[in-house]
């Protein structure tokens, strides 16, 4: 894949489905990441944050009661800490209207279910890259772009 070592990546990864949570760490698993917290609502994920902080959050858009959309809007609002940390939204519906909102709401990137271990490395690689990046270093317009995948 890459010279990246993301072993020490702190992760936190909500859905509501337990199989996607099982793909999702044997993706986890065979990329060498093994810090992951894995919830299965909103509620939980909430309460693991009083005492998580973690690198990345990878959340599911369709969630009950409260979708993943919805939670990267509450964090967000909160500012601080979680108005920067990188939030992944997953999702089945890839349509443009519909990635504009999740952009529009806060969302770092958006990544297609079913998704592959190529693609959530590489969107990985590319968040710690953004994440190294120095204030001093301003990202060129358009440099930034959403590539769905």
């Amino acid at each position: 894949m890459s010279a990246y070592n993301l072993s020490s990546l702190n992760i936190m990864v909500v859905d509501d489905s337990v199989h996607m949570l099982r793909i999702v760490k044997t993706i986890f698993l065979a990329m060498g990441v093994t810090r992951v917290r894995y919830v299965s609502s909103v509620k939980e994920a909430r309460a693991e944050l009083l005492h998580m902080r973690p690198d990345i959050i990878i959340t599911d858009w369709e969630m009950r009661p409260v979708d993943g959309l919805n939670f990267t809007r509450e964090l967000r609002k909160e500012g601080g800490y979680f108005s920067r940390i990188p939030i992944i939204l997953l999702t089945g519906h890839t349509e443009y209207e519909r990635v504009m909102e999740a952009i529009q709401s806060g969302v770092s990137d958006v990544l297609a279910k079913p998704v592959s271990i190529e693609i959530l490395h590489r969107r990985l690689c590319r968040i710690v890259d953004l994440s190294s990046m120095s204030a001093n270093e301003p990202m060129l317009s358009g440099e930034e772009f959403l590539e769905i995948g």
